[in-house]
Formats: C-alpha cells, structure tokens, sequence
C-alpha cells in the first residue's frame, strides 16, 4: 500500500528537480523568460505542498490554511497559462493572471467565515483552478498551424487530466463527500497529480527543444538577406510535397536573373545591390501563387516552381514577374534605377521523375534570353520523343504554344529596343 506521506515527499523532490532545471536553463538563456514564469509555477505549488507536509487527506483545510494553500496552487496554474502566453509570444495578461491567482484560494477562507458549507468553499476552489486550466488548454489549442509542435499534446493531455478531475471533484464534494475524505482519494488524487505535473513540465522541455530544432531548420533552409527559401529549402519543400502525392511532379520552372548586377554593386555599393534584391524578392512574391515555390538560386538567381502550370501559363506569369521588376524604378541611394531581368522557362515533361532536367532546360533557356539581348523571356522546350515514321523528327509545337512564344519574342524586341 502507497504510503500519503511518502507520496509527499516524492512530489515535492519532483517539483524541486524541475525548478532547479527552469532556473539553469533560464541562467543559460536569459531572453526566454517563459523558464523563469514556468519555474514561478512551480514554486507556488512547491511552497502548497510544502504547507500540506503531515496534513491528513480527509480532514478539510481551516480558512487562513486552506486560503494560502490555495491561494498557490491557483497562482502555479495562473503562472502555468502566463508562462504558455510567453512561449507562443503573446501580449502578457498580468492584472488576468493576479485575479486567477486570488479566485482560487480567497473565497475559500472568506466563505467559511461566512459560515457557507465546506462543499460549497471547496466548488469555488476548484471552479477557479478549473478556469486557469482551462485557460491553459485554450492557449495550446488556439496555436497556429506555422508554430504548431508535436509535442505541446503532451502539455495538453497533463493540463487536461486536471481539467477532468477538478471538473469531478466539484460533483463529488456535493454528492459523494464521503469518497473525498476516504484517506484512498488522497493517494490517489495525489498520484495523479504527481501523473499530470510530470507530463507537463516535461512536455514544457520538449516543447522548447522542438521549436528549436525547427528554427535551425528554417535557418538552414532560408536565405539570410531576401527570407526565400535557398536550394536547401526549395528541394526540401519539392521532398514534402512529392511525400504528399505519388505522381511525378507537374511544374515549369522559372530561371531568373537580374541584368548587369554587378554594374550595380559597382556603382553604388554592395549594400544598395542587397536592397535590390531584397525588393526584387518582394516584387516577385507578390506575384506568386499559393502553391508556387521561389528561392534565391544564388548571387543574383532566382528560381520559381509554378504548381500545376502549363507552357502557356508559366510563360504568361514570367512575363508578369519581368514586366514587375522592369515596370518600376528601384530605390538605390536615394536614386531611382532601372533594374531589368532575364528568365528562362521550360516544363517538368510527361514522365520526367525529378526537375533536374527542367532546371537544365531553365539554365539553357536563361543564357538565351542574355544573349539575345536580355529583359526577355526565353523558353526552352524538352526534347521531344522520337516517332516510328521520322525517327528523330522534334515535334512541332501546338498552334497556342507558338503564339505564346511569338508573343514573347515580339515583347522581347520592343523592349530590347527600348533598353
């Protein structure tokens, strides 16, 4: 048989070895300041249970003892739901968190003065700690898909277990007092706090080294100046989204480069050739699509997968996205500039597996569109399947697509004419 007193002790030392834990983590990394709310959490209930220390389970708290007891665990629940706020950066809510801290302690006192009944003391004990938990559930429930862990279910099955049981013993102390102050309730609401308490602070560390691992993640798949993905993470993202369908990928890629960069950096400095390309980035992402990729290649490179797009579409939107750098001035010291770019275009073919061979024809098409004059779009075709009747005839390409491409290299030449 568990002994109350020995369960005591065994939830105190717990508490003791989490606080300690919050507190170095917090000496380690100062500005994550929801360690030290969460590390406050646990020294209000570590002081309660302390408070409690020899106290038999089934003989109720007087009222100066029963509101300070209170009073703290109602504060580590309150400090619990702050301390979540802080981790998912949210505005903080103190004079909220001060209230939840008093609800749950200062009516128990005030209303055994007053001669109400224990049963009806005890409700608003758990009523109160009842709505911080609930609180707590909320904030981990209302994260956002972008900041969502794995692990904070942990934390929400801990704060849930309590929720049910506060819930349970508000129904108890009306209708089964008696099952309450049975000395077995107390080891057993004891052991299942001791349950509850594990499964969230642990969940608390869990939770802080995913969010980390994720944010190295992003970082090493991010480029540092524009906030585009770089190669990493746009062959990472076409991973996951291959993970999500069976069927080979059907795209056009979209090579673009920004004509005479490096005058740029020249004349006005490397800094003004940075603000180019991160309002290059900008312009292009406003033209960009839900599902549309787009990364910083490299140097002056970008590269867009457009999702489920055609020739005739993927050559339409690379005429947007080279009419949205050409059609307006950049900013550059103080300076309004002409900044131009050069794409090339080609399509993931039927039955190409990967967009290697696109990003070859992409390459291809690019070099054209510099050579032929730049500011142009250039689209580069894959090679077509040899035929029985003309062993290696190319195929003609369709009466829409010859428009499209006519179209473009009319654009092309009023432009280069113009530059």
């Amino acid at each position: 048989m568990l002994d109350f007193n020995t369960l005591q002790v065994a939830s105190i030392s717990s508490r003791l070895a989490f606080v300690v834990v919050f507190f170095v983590t917090l000496l380690r990394h100062p500005r994550e300041v929801y360690f030290g709310v969460w590390a406050g959490a646990l020294c209000c209930s570590l002081a309660a249970s302390i408070l409690m220390l020899g106290d038999p389970p089934s003989v109720p708290l007087n009222g100066v003892k029963g509101s300070a007891v209170y009073i703290l665990y109602g504060a580590s629940l309150a400090l619990s739901w702050a301390g979540l706020r802080h981790f998912y950066e949210r505005p903080p809510r103190i004079p909220q968190t001060l209230v939840l801290a008093l609800a749950s302690g200062l009516p128990y006192g005030v209303l055994l003065q007053a001669g109400a009944t224990m049963s009806w003391s005890l409700t608003t004990v758990f009523g109160g700690i009842a709505l911080s938990t609930a609180l707590c559930i909320m904030e981990i429930l209302r994260t956002p898909a972008s900041m969502r862990l794995w692990t904070q279910y942990i934390v929400l099955l801990g704060f849930s277990g309590y929720f049910c049981v506060f819930l349970l013993s508000i129904g108890v102390v009306h209708f089964a007092s008696e099952r309450l102050a049975s000395p077995e309730s107390g080891i057993f609401s004891l052991l299942f706090d001791l349950w509850c308490d594990v499964f969230i602070q642990v969940g608390y560390l869990a939770m802080v080294s995913e969010r980390a691992h994720l944010k190295l993640s992003r970082l090493a798949e991010t480029d540092p100046l524009t906030g585009l993905a770089n190669r990493r993470g746009l062959f990472a993202a076409m991973s996951r989204r291959a993970g999500r369908t069976p069927s080979p990928p059907r795209c056009a890629i979209l090579l673009a480069d920004i004509d005479h960069f490096k005058s740029i950096n020249d004349t006005y400095g490397h800094d003004s050739g940075d603000a180019v390309l991160i309002d290059f980035a900008e312009r292009f992402r406003s033209v960009m699509r839900k599902d549309d990729l787009i990364a910083r290649w490299g140097g002056e490179e970008f590269l867009v997968v457009l999702d489920q797009a055609d020739t005739t579409t993927a050559i339409a939107i690379a005429e947007r996205l080279r009419g949205m750098a050409a059609g307006q001035p950049f900013s550059v010291n103080g300076a309004a500039v002409t900044v131009t770019a050069s794409i090339g275009v080609s399509i993931v073919a039927a039955g190409e597996e990967r967009i290697e061979p696109a990003l070859s024809r992409a390459d291809a098409a690019l070099y054209a569109a510099k050579r032929d004059g730049r500011n142009r779009v250039c689209l580069e075709q894959p090679a077509a399947p040899l035929r029985a009747d003309t062993g290696a005839a190319r195929a003609e390409p369709p009466s829409g697509l010859r428009e499209a491409m006519d179209a473009v290299q009319i654009v092309g030449q009023q432009r280069s004419g113009m530059a």
